[in-house]
């Protein structure tokens, strides 16, 4: 997650969640994996939702106060979380630096902060620019910033926590890319969840990927019944990955 991002399209549909998540009792962690702004392209101006008229009626609250922080030019991580928009949540928001900017046991220490700063809440929520580390892309390389590595979605589960993370949908066909989803949800550390896909169809396909543990499942199918029963049915749509 970058600043500039704030308060886009896929902020909309991933704070909507978590923001009927936070309404069924589930304590909300947020883990933003923030990165400095990037300059070299246009990201972060999926904006035109604010004014179009498809998105009333799925969170009118939260889409007041998204206008008012893009409108009044205050992008920001900050922002977000002093809007106090997903009840009760506890956010992690320290800067990950690449290999390139730090030492080599920096990241490990910055996700164990993490860790720790999350351990009192239900569900953690990862934001990653782009999602889970490909094969494509090294661990030790400038590009692993942009990305959550596989210990880390364990660790969060293993300590008890049920997971949610980004992932920004590749050009594959839909099968042929969720399959690498469910390989590695089927890990022995992970095999016991309950996961699922929550597709974010405006924009660019957005991909969030739910591993629950038992004593959330009802709370979740719950959560994901009421916006699958509403307007926001017309943007995002729940795949089972099983």
């Amino acid at each position: 997650m970058q600043d500039r991002y704030a308060g886009d399209v896929g902020d909309f549909g991933k704070i909507g969640i978590l923001r009927i998540l936070a309404g069924s009792n589930l304590r909300i962690g947020v883990n933003w994996y923030l990165v400095s702004d990037e300059v070299h392209n246009d990201d972060g101006k999926h904006i035109g939702y604010l004014s179009d008229s498809k998105f009333i009626g799925c969170d009118d609250e939260l889409l007041g106060k998204l206008g008012y922080m893009v409108y009044g030019n205050q992008r920001s991580i900050s922002m977000l979380e002093n809007m106090n928009l997903i009840s009760n949540a506890v956010y992690y928001n320290d800067q990950l630096l690449s290999p390139q900017e730090s030492n080599k046991k920096f990241r490990n220490e910055w996700h164990s902060n993490a860790l720790q700063k999350l351990t009192d809440t239900d569900i953690v929520f990862l934001d990653p620019d782009n999602g889970l580390l490909p094969k494509s892309v090294y661990p030790g390389s400038k590009l692993s910033i942009k990305y959550i590595f596989e210990n880390e979605i364990v660790d969060y589960y293993s300590s008890g926590h049920s997971v949610i993370f980004y992932n920004h949908r590749s050009r594959l066909e839909e099968d042929t890319y969720l399959n690498r989803f469910r390989t590695f949800f089927q890990i022995d550390s992970l095999c016991s969840a309950f996961s699922f896909d929550m597709k974010f169809v405006r924009g660019t396909i957005r991909d969030y990927f739910f591993l629950i543990h038992n004593r959330h499942i009802e709370q979740v199918k719950e959560s994901v019944l009421i916006m699958m029963n509403s307007n926001w049915n017309q943007h995002c749509k729940y795949l089972r990955l099983d």
